[in-house]
């Protein structure tokens, strides 16, 4: 329901590098209006990141929290072609309006993965969370198929209805944490608890000055910017790069879009497992394992992206590229990825919705530039020039500057609040036992 408007609009919207007809073009919007709808999404999103770890940690929980705000999703998808239709204010409003309850996610996911994943697991756990990616490789797969069988309408209705269906699943088969879940053993519930050291309860003030001057978090804050960077840059250029500027049909631009982004999933799971036997096995210690994924999750790939700067290969080989630095980027499951669950597990709720707004922020700008570099000449590969300088620079940077101030140590602001509040629990204690 995020992504399914990058592959949408190449059919909603006039394009000029087309080598068929697509379905019945319906709208006029000026590249800068396409950017802006695109970027919509997120500045809602940006807003939604903020509540989704208090609500989920403090109110309701993780599981309910999930549900209500996918189930909202879902209704405002299935009323996009309406609004689209209707003029591009109501657009705009809609996806921030969606942005803003699929903003709630990602911080209550993280709650939910520290609830369930022991520390020697959570690459795995982390790689399922942003190998979330292969349902970008299926939206943008069904979305070139569904628009020229159907019309653009249908690479909406179709996501809101699959995601009505998934709200129930999840209601049925998730809690949010093993103490309370119905169906699993006791002797995995006693596994997982035994593993996890979460001695925060209740409601407990996240110490927000403490966390926003750690510089182990302002590196990790930078680091998960570059992250944001470089895939949504690729969420929503690469729909229009292949259609405009390389020639790809919209069957096609979905498909390889989707591509990118199932290879990526697998590689996310992959990273994942293997850097939890690593851990396992002792091969590596943590510290070098997050430096190492590092320079393959941002370094690399943004040294790639210069390539694409270079008009003078063919569009497979530029294909190639783009896959190869998205694959690689899936060791992001072992350096940004997982790296707040090393500075704290009790405040990682708020933690990671402080990480997800800057990510969500790189995702507000990157389209924004995009479109002012290739407003007149989307067509070709010269005019996306400073934008592969630019995302190539973003990235490589934040992943360099983690490398030497990042950290895997457990912060002493993670205990803060809860020495406080034990103290306060012991003199309550206190008087009890006067009384008595």
């Amino acid at each position: 329901m995020r992504v399914n408007l990058s592959v949408n609009l190449v059919a909603m919207v006039p394009i000029t590098n087309y080598t068929e007809s697509v379905s019945q073009v319906v709208l006029d919007w000026t590249p800068y209006q396409r950017a802006y709808i695109l970027g919509g999404y997120f500045w809602g999103y940006l807003a939604g990141n903020l509540f989704g770890g208090p609500l989920a940690t403090q109110l309701w929980g993780s599981r309910r929290v999930i549900f209500c705000t996918t189930l909202f999703s879902a209704i405002l998808t299935l009323l996009s072609p309406a609004a689209a239709k209707h003029s591009f204010g109501t657009m705009l409003a809609l996806r921030i309006l969606l942005g803003f309850s699929g903003g709630f996610l990602f911080p209550a996911s993280y709650s939910l993965i520290a609830n369930w994943a022991v520390p020697t697991e959570r690459g795995k756990f982390v790689g399922a969370l942003i190998g979330g990616s292969i349902g970008t490789f299926i939206t943008w797969s069904l979305c070139g198929l569904l628009i020229e069988s159907f019309g653009w309408e249908w690479g909406f209705y179709a996501f809101g209805i699959f995601a009505l269906l998934w709200t129930i699943i999840w209601w049925f088969l998730v809690y949010d944490c093993p103490e309370v879940h119905p169906l699993i053993s006791a002797s995995e519930k006693e596994y997982i608890c035994d593993g996890i050291k979460i001695t925060k309860k209740g409601n407990v003030s996240p110490p927000i000055r403490q966390m926003l001057t750690s510089v182990p978090v302002l590196s990790l804050c930078v680091m998960s910017f570059g992250t944001g960077w470089g895939v949504y840059f690729i969420i929503t250029a690469a729909p229009n790069y292949l259609a405009n500027a390389l020639g790809f049909r919209i069957t096609a631009t979905g498909v390889l879009s989707g591509v990118i982004y199932l290879l990526r999933s697998i590689c996310n799971f992959l990273f994942g497992y293997l850097g939890d036997i690593a851990l396992k096995r002792k091969l590596l210690s943590l510290r070098v394992l997050r430096k190492v994924a590092s320079i393959f999750s941002h370094v690399i790939p943004g040294l790639l992206l210069v390539i694409l700067a270079i008009p003078a290969f063919s569009s497979t080989v530029y294909l190639t590229i783009i896959i190869t630095a998205m694959a690689i980027n899936g060791f992001v499951t072992l350096s940004s990825g997982a790296n707040g669950y090393d500075l704290t597990n009790n405040f990682i709720a708020q933690l990671g919705g402080l990480v997800t707004s800057l990510i969500t922020f790189a995702g507000i700008i990157s389209p924004i530039i995009t479109a002012y570099f290739t407003k007149y000449n989307e067509v070709h590969v010269e005019a996306w020039q400073p934008v592969f300088y630019i995302s190539s620079s973003v990235l490589v940077a934040s992943g360099l500057q983690f490398i030497i101030f990042g950290s895997t140590e457990i912060q002493p602001w993670n205990e803060i609040k809860e020495t406080v509040r034990e103290r306060e629990r012991e003199r309550g204690r206190e008087s009890e036992r006067e009384q008595l």
